[in-house]
């Protein structure tokens, strides 16, 4: 897994390089600079004639920088100044001599059809106040050159996004990629920040993950190297369906049977041996005819309790939640699952409301493996806080709420994060807009119970799930586009990526 940072994490890790591998600020910058015209030119970016908008700061003296290395290309290349020369750094200023002793034009004023290529080299990650009115129109104005065809790359992160949070501090360039140095920052994935980044490209300027010293990083992502050499997801030779998990989904009722039928589909399409449904009567049918090598058994005014525990010791996971309710009998099959399955359990959607109730059971401790799913109004909910508090630190929320109650919290948003009890964290960076659309959750509720059956811990599971339902989503994109995406187009693509592991 990777690490993403804070602003302040990359600030320590830099001067850590500096001072403990002595390697100069200044020799940090140029390589900065190198390794974002080598990626310009290597995207092919028009070099027509290039636009370099400079603040002050850090950030500013490697858009000087950069500036040189076009002039010396034979680009040509203006310098706009968003900032005064009076608050240059030494390196930055030393960029800036430089820059003028090239030659190279430094404007005060620009025309927005001139330039084919804007950089953006206002501010870096150390921005964490709101922006003036003059400095966010001056924003906006770059933004404005767009509309003439002009491109935007922006340097570290666009000028406006709060590299920690991804809040937009008034105003933001609107990039259309971002060239960020050393290790991904928290804004450019975190929404709205990430909406800004454009296409984000990863340079390695030499501040490696010894500059991290003792503190490590607590987020991370997956990529898709760590996903297919999971050792849990191959299916070796000398296999039965047993050694895959026999997995107990309880969703469903009497209005709701897709749920259950997308669930168990899912289920077994990430590699489950055997899947029980446990569910209203009047779903019988329909996974009968859809998916007959599930297990059913039903219940209808009165649940059958010697039956659902008998499917409860069957299982090696149960998983709950789906479409069951929040009545008298939803709350009898959510008690029989909390206290009478002793293996890993899932709990999702409905079964989340009825799990509040026993928060406190929670706090005290329960030895064994809980994940629950919920997307941003359940954890609102749940956690008893405001809906647009918990956005703005989800990833804190997420971290606070699997360690106080013991279990793997996925905290489905735009980006959704998971945290074990121990307080590791991962955000899911797969995925599209495409994906929001009735079914998902029951998708990745169903694929999570599988790994979860296939031997993977609870945060692997969770982790790993939300890679594969999100790459899924994405492979099934490229085929129907965002709009009209189904969360059956996006169950079609699992089998493709999980046999990549076996390969």
């Amino acid at each position: 897994m990777e690490y993403i940072l804070t602003a302040e994490e990359m600030k320590n890790a830099d001067e850590y390089t500096i001072r403990n591998y002595h390697v100069p600020s200044q020799v940090l910058m140029e390589r900065a600079a190198l390794k974002f015209v080598a990626a310009i030119i290597h995207d092919k970016f028009s070099l027509k004639r290039v636009l370099v908008v400079c603040g002050s700061g850090n950030n500013g003296g490697d858009g000087l920088a950069i500036a040189r290395l076009l002039h010396e290309r034979k680009v040509k290349v203006d310098i706009l100044l968003a900032g005064s020369p009076v608050h240059m750094g030494t390196e930055t200023m030393q960029n800036f001599e430089s820059v003028k002793s090239y030659g190279i034009p430094i404007r005060s004023s620009v025309k927005d059809d001139e330039y084919s290529l804007i950089i953006d080299a206002i501010f870096g990650i150390g921005l964490n106040r709101e922006l003036e009115k003059d400095t966010a129109a001056f924003i906006e104005g770059i933004n404005s050159f767009k509309d003439n065809g002009a491109k935007i790359v922006s340097v570290d992160i666009p000028s406006g996004v709060n590299a920690t949070t991804g809040e937009v501090m008034g105003a933001a360039i609107k990039a259309d990629m971002t060239v960020t140095f050393a290790y991904y920052k928290r804004g450019l994935l975190m929404y709205p920040g990430a909406g800004y980044a454009g296409r984000i490209m990863l340079a390695n300027i030499g501040v490696t993950d010894e500059s991290l010293s003792e503190n490590k990083p607590s987020l991370k992502f997956v990529t898709r190297k760590d996903f297919l050499s999971v050792k849990g997801l191959k299916r070796p030779d000398n296999s039965n369906k047993g050694t895959f998990g026999k997995v107990l989904i309880i969703a469903g009722s009497e209005t709701m049977g897709g749920c259950v039928y997308l669930s168990a589909l899912s289920c077994f399409k990430a590699g489950a041996g055997m899947v029980r449904v446990f569910t209203h009567r009047s779903n019988r049918q329909l996974i009968n005819e859809k998916l007959p090598e599930a297990i059913v058994d039903t219940y209808d005014e009165a649940i059958d309790h010697e039956k659902l525990a008998e499917a409860i010791n069957w299982a090696d996971v149960t998983a709950i939640g789906p479409g069951i309710g929040k009545d008298k009998r939803a709350k009898e099959l959510f008690e029989f699952a909390f206290f009478k399955s002793t293996g890993p359990l899932v709990i999702d959607a409905d079964a989340l409301v009825i799990l509040k109730k026993y928060k406190l059971t929670l706090k005290k401790g329960i030895d064994r493996d809980i994940i629950i799913t919920p997307h941003v109004a359940e954890f609102s909910r749940f956690l008893e806080k405001d809906r647009e508090e918990i956005k703005k630190e989800l990833i804190g929320e997420t971290i606070e709420c699997a360690k106080t109650f013991g279990l793997t919290c996925v905290t489905k948003d735009a980006r959704t994060i998971i945290s074990s009890r121990k307080g590791e964290c991962c955000i899911n960076i797969t995925g599209n807009n495409g994906m929001a659309v009735a079914g998902m959750g029951d998708c990745l509720f169903g694929i999570i119970a599988a790994f979860l059956g296939r031997g993977l811990n609870a945060f692997e599971s969770a982790v790993y799930a939300c890679y594969l339902h999100g790459s899924a989503g994405d492979a099934a994109r490229l085929k129907t586009g965002r709009s009209g995406l189904l969360v059956t187009d996006l169950i079609g693509e699992l089998k493709t990526l999980l046999e990549a592991v076996d390969e």
